[in-house]
């Protein structure tokens, strides 16, 4: 990961003008040097050293074609400012591989000071194409002028609240650690997606354990997946399940949950029927919903 490189080459000041930066683009998808110099509280001459400084090191784009020059982060940059802070906060001290690649994420293991071991998840929407924006106008709203990084952020915030709710239930689910911009860490559990297994022992139990978990989940803290499959449903090798990718959710007094959970259930019920050859009845399962 270019960013993590990148961590012990910038100074405190550098880390600054970034910041500056993402300041502010909150108005603008550039920012002027002179913004700039206002965000950081720096002398113009420092303004242009620390710029250039990190400019050369691609954390940021520069926009020439204005009279006047501007920049915005570049998602390495988003990334390094990010890092930063989780580090600042002793939530992790190592990064190590990449685990996983979604077509929104990218997951990396990582360790903190303690050797403990997390998965560190990074949200990259937009990576793919801008045809996806009304999948994310729960997010966004109606703004005019958004950025890719600002929903990134914004999906990182959804997801971890929804693992905080969940972590409650006491169902294996991972134990969140902490968030910061685009990027949740999070307890590592073993185990791959449903989608990867030719063959599971007890298919039937898995299948139960899935839409028990559902159910409680729904009944308990009230959240519909809103996007669930056999991409975000991860088995390990004794048969516990975790249902992942919490960023579709909804509450379930949203005027979508009913036809959203009855969706998630059809999904379920229509992958073990062709799978593994598991009868079910999505009404029968639905209505069990419903009652507590």
């Amino acid at each position: 990961m270019e960013a993590a490189k990148l961590l012990k080459k910038l100074d405190k000041e550098d880390f600054r003008i970034l910041m500056a930066i993402e300041i502010g683009m909150k108005r603008s998808e550039y920012v002027s040097v002179n913004n700039i110099k206002f965000y950081s509280r720096y002398p113009r001459e420092e303004t242009l050293f620390r710029l250039k400084k990190v400019h050369k090191n691609d954390l940021i784009i520069r926009n020439t074609s204005e009279h006047e020059i501007s920049y915005t982060l570049n998602s390495i940059g988003y990334d390094l400012l990010a890092l930063h802070a989780l580090v600042e906060k002793n939530l992790i001290s190592q990064l190590g591989p990449i685990i996983g690649k979604g077509k929104e994420s990218d997951v990396y293991s990582c360790m903190d000071d303690n050797e403990n071991i997390f998965a560190l998840k990074i949200y990259r929407m937009g990576r793919r194409s801008f045809k996806n924006i009304k999948k994310y106008r729960d997010l966004i709203g109606e703004r005019g002028h958004f950025s890719w990084l600002y929903v990134n952020r914004l999906a990182a915030k959804k997801e971890f609240e929804a693992l905080k709710k969940i972590y409650k239930l006491k169902l294996n689910t991972p134990k969140p650690i902490g968030y910061n911009r685009h990027i949740i860490v999070m307890e590592y559990l073993r185990g791959k997606e449903l989608v990867y297994y030719r063959s599971i022992d007890k298919p039937e139990y898995i299948f139960n354990q899935i839409i028990d978990q559902m159910r409680i989940i729904y009944q308990e803290v009230n959240l519909v997946h809103g996007d669930l499959g056999e991409f975000n449903i991860v088995v390990d090798e004794v048969g516990n399940i975790l249902i992942i990718d919490w960023l579709q959710w909804v509450h379930s007094g949203h005027p979508n949950a009913n036809s959203l959970l009855k969706r998630d259930i059809e999904n379920v019920c229509n992958y073990f029927k062709k799978k593994f050859k598991i009868k079910s009845n999505v009404n029968d399962i639905l209505s069990k919903f419903y009652q507590k």
